[in-house]
């Protein structure tokens, strides 16, 4: 073996554990969901120009690299700077150095180690490297593959001690699920609540299996009354799991929407997943605006108590009535009260009343004394901007049903100025997701004056359907200099909303 194949191997395998910094990133946000390293590089060289020349000059590097090492030195650095775009330093948030992505990066380590040794000792020389350096992505992905059990069963430690916590809380567990609307139903019964009694509910948006038992664990109290615990998911199985140990007694289903339909396929199969939180629970709270969950209660009638939630049905079980920022609360048909806040908060007010009922509580001395419900931090907050503009922030999330809101509350503000949007669009959305952000966009264009489109991951369909309106659109990379430009043509009487801030592993 000669100096320069063992020069090769050593840059190969330097440079494929350098991309961890990247790969590591998207595993975080991605859940630790095995695959989506992968599919996230190959969406940077679809989306993104150059990047699908730039992997292919890689993949000739590699080939004329079977005849030479030098084109392998070359390979080595490209794989380091491609796919453009990705970069090494963060921009939205910085990547959370647990000792689970410790342990990944260990393992993605010792596989690129072990492979490049393999191929040394073989006599392949660097040709396994070389197939590890143009591939180190699919390898990450390798590795979360290789530590799921292990993650699992060694985290199973917290949720028994949160198991044991429940068992002994005394009080009703009320369970929140839902393609939208989760943490502003659990925030707004939270709220309720707390009006007379103690109240522990899962902070933001700790809803998945380590999530819960972390709240649990450190901040169930024994003097607390009620548990409010939001549950989310990416599959099937999960809501299930989660429910064999917190036990919840009312489980309340916000709605089913193209949430997740890249991962979940249909509509249907959300459905199914998200039902899985009525197998355990006695009573089930419904959006009864939801065609799709009144169909699938008729399944669960005769065996449970379900209360259906309309904010358009005056014949539902509970129904609120929404003018000028105040929420009338009909229960039966009969008036109960109001309270005030913004429409935002109508469909969880709603289902927030269903729970009670399902308790069987005293609706009445529960709003009575509430003088506005608070939403949740970027759902539709309104704010001042340092030009004196308005801005509706609701940056947390986009899916199709919160994309009407967000028009909607944009329309009803009067203005002599100019109305913004500035969005990335909708993502997660499958094979739907150019139909969904075009008829987004289509929609807006009813109600903007000029748009903002930020990152290639919905580029096309954005900008398509604002060019086919006739709405001045143009194109920025990132988020942070849309907002600049803003900052140079925005006046105090313009309105702007921020319509979702995707994070920076999305193209």
């Amino acid at each position: 073996m000669s100096f320069i194949y063992i020069v090769v191997i050593s840059l190969l395998t330097l440079s494929s554990c350098i991309n961890s910094i990247r790969w590591e990133r998207i595993a975080q946000r991605e859940h630790y969901i095995s695959g989506y390293v992968t599919k996230f590089y190959f969406r940077w060289v679809r989306l993104v120009p150059f990047n699908n020349i730039y992997f292919f000059i890689a993949f000739v590097l590699a080939f004329l690299s079977l005849w030479s090492p030098y084109p392998a030195i070359v390979l080595s650095i490209v794989t380091i700077l491609t796919p453009t775009g990705l970069g090494y330093k963060y921009r939205t948030s910085k990547v959370q150095t647990t000792e689970r992505l410790m342990r990944l990066n260990i393992t993605y380590y010792l596989l690129i180690v072990v492979i490049s040794s393999i191929s040394l000792f073989i006599g392949y020389g660097y040709f396994l490297a070389l197939l590890v350096n143009l591939f180190s992505f699919y390898v990450y992905d390798q590795a979360l593959r290789l530590t799921k059990s292990f993650e699992k069963n060694s985290s199973q430690k917290y949720i028994d001690s949160a198991e044991k916590a429940l068992k002994i809380f005394k009080g009703p567990i009320i369970a929140i699920t839902g393609s939208y609307s989760k943490t502003t139903t659990k925030n707004v019964l939270s709220q309720i609540l707390s009006q007379h009694n103690k109240t522990f509910a899962t902070p933001e948006s700790f809803n998945n299996r380590l999530g819960i038992a972390k709240a649990i664990n450190e901040n169930l109290k024994k003097e607390d009354e009620f548990a409010i615990i939001e549950m989310g998911t990416y599959g099937f199985g999960e809501i299930r799991e989660m429910c064999s140990w917190v036990r919840p007694h009312i489980s309340v289903i916000t709605g089913i929407a193209p949430v997740h339909l890249e991962r979940m396929k249909t509509l249907e199969n959300i459905l199914d997943a998200k039902s899985e939180i009525v197998d355990l629970t006695g009573s089930v709270i419904i959006n009864g605006d939801d065609p799709l969950l009144l169909s699938q209660a008729r399944l669960w009638t005769a065996q449970k108590m379900v209360i259906d939630c309309s904010t358009t049905y005056e014949r539902a079980a509970v129904y609120v009535d929404y003018k000028n920022e105040k929420h009338q609360i009909f229960i039966g048909g009969d008036y109960i009260g109001e309270v005030s806040g913004p429409k935002i908060l109508q469909l969880s007010i709603s289902l927030s009343v269903g729970v009670m009922v399902a308790l069987e509580m005293d609706v009445k001395s529960y709003i009575q004394n509430i003088n506005t419900l608070e939403k949740t931090d970027h759902r539709q907050t309104i704010l001042k901007g340092n030009m004196g503009q308005t801005i509706i922030d609701n940056s947390f999330n986009s899916n199709p049903i919160s994309c009407l809101a967000s028009l909607d509350a944009l329309q009803n503000i009067e203005t002599d100025g100019m109305k913004y949007l500035i969005t990335p669009g909708m993502v997660e959305l499958g094979s739907e997701q150019f139909s969904y952000n075009y008829e987004f966009a289509y929609n807006a264009s009813e109600v903007i004056d000029e748009a903002l489109v930020v990152g290639f991951t919905n580029k096309g369909p954005l900008m398509l359907a604002f060019e086919d309106n006739n709405i001045p659109v143009k194109y920025f990379k990132n988020r942070d200099l849309a907002v600049s430009y803003l900052n140079s043509v925005v006046n105090e009487n313009d309105v702007v909303l921020f319509e979702n801030d995707l994070p920076d592993h999305h193209p």
